[in-house]
């Protein structure tokens, strides 16, 4: 007689674009065959371990970095350039295919994320997804975004910890 009422998941989306899920061996494969890829860090990743994490994947595949809110003087603290932009206006510009990238070499083709609050990045990777058919996007974040084009699954933090060890090396 009654519905069962199912709680609302955010990381289960149907539609016809699901995300791959990856695993570290993936993702750094995506990372390698990118032309121009792009790091995006949130503010999320402003305590170690996982800063120093992000900081060695940064450095060993030297991806130009974007941060966000206010991560960029955390890792300017840690003597690593970044170029400081909003979140909502990383993704206007990754969506226009004109743009020159932050470096003004081009157009990124493979957009990494980590550490961006999740339904901003979710509002985010939503956009890409369907205004910029001219780039990929990868998250390897704690939690699976479905708006990615890839992205870690939902895990542990020590299992994410380990994920992202398995990622600093190129």
């Amino acid at each position: 007689m009654y519905e069962r009422i199912i709680p609302w998941q955010p990381t289960v989306i149907a539609g016809p674009k699901q995300a791959l899920l990856v695993t570290p061996k993936t993702a750094k494969m995506m990372i390698k065959r990118a032309k121009r890829p792009l790091f995006v860090v949130g503010p999320i990743i402003k305590e170690d371990p996982l800063l120093k994490l992000t900081i060695d994947i940064a450095k060993n595949w030297n991806i130009p970095i974007v941060t966000t809110g206010d991560a960029y003087k955390t890792l300017r603290d840690r003597d690593l350039d970044s170029n400081p932009y909003g979140i909502v206006e990383i993704t206007n510009l990754l969506k226009d295919p004109e743009w020159k990238g932050v470096n003004g070499e081009g157009q990124h083709d493979l957009v990494m994320f980590i550490g961006c609050i999740y339904y901003i990045a979710s509002q985010g990777l939503s956009t890409l997804k369907h205004f910029a058919p001219h780039l990929k996007t990868l998250t390897i974040c704690k939690f699976f975004h479905s708006n990615a084009d890839a992205s870690f699954p939902n895990m542990k933090d020590e299992e994410w910890l380990k994920y992202l060890e398995k990622m600093k090396t190129a």
